[in-house]
């Protein structure tokens, strides 16, 4: 096993991005934090998140745009005879950044043509007007990002 490593190189955090299936946002309203895992799609630093344009966490982004993030991948629990010795091997990213709200139609195209492509489709794709319009996309402009590993 290695040792905890940090990571800041940004081509080794964009690929723990590439890799992992979900991502959490950590959201504040007042003194309630509040977490929630989202499908997502990143590029440019920039992460892509789409859902109901009701709810909690629209709510609270209204209130207060700024966010927290994290994202694994790889991760696996080791085990061993003893308890004592079960260990834990991932690659993760957390950061911070601020969320908007996407409101030009091309810009929400193209945002969910990211998050798309980051679950293995190929584009284009043709997305019906109507839904694009219902939907809420969220791009996170992130201000700080950085990676850790363990046991790689």
């Amino acid at each position: 096993m290695g040792s905890k490593d940090l990571i800041q190189d940004h081509q080794q955090i964009e690929e723990i991005l590439s890799k992992a299936k979900f991502l959490r946002i950590a959201l504040s309203d007042s003194d309630k934090p509040y977490i929630i895992p989202m499908a997502f799609g990143y590029e440019d630093n920039k992460i892509y998140l789409h859902c109901s344009s009701k709810g909690k966490k629209i709510e609270i982004l209204n209130r207060n745009p700024r966010v927290a993030f994290e994202a694994d991948a790889e991760a696996e629990v080791v085990t061993a005879e003893d308890i004592c010795k079960y260990n834990v091997c991932y690659r993760s990213v957390v950061g911070n950044g601020q969320a908007l709200f996407v409101e030009d139609y091309d810009d929400k195209v193209e945002g969910l043509t990211i998050l798309s492509e980051h679950y293995g489709k190929k584009g284009p794709f043709e997305f019906e007007e109507w839904k694009v319009n219902r939907l809420c996309v969220i791009e996170i402009e992130i201000e700080e990002m950085t990676g850790k590993q363990h046991g790689f």
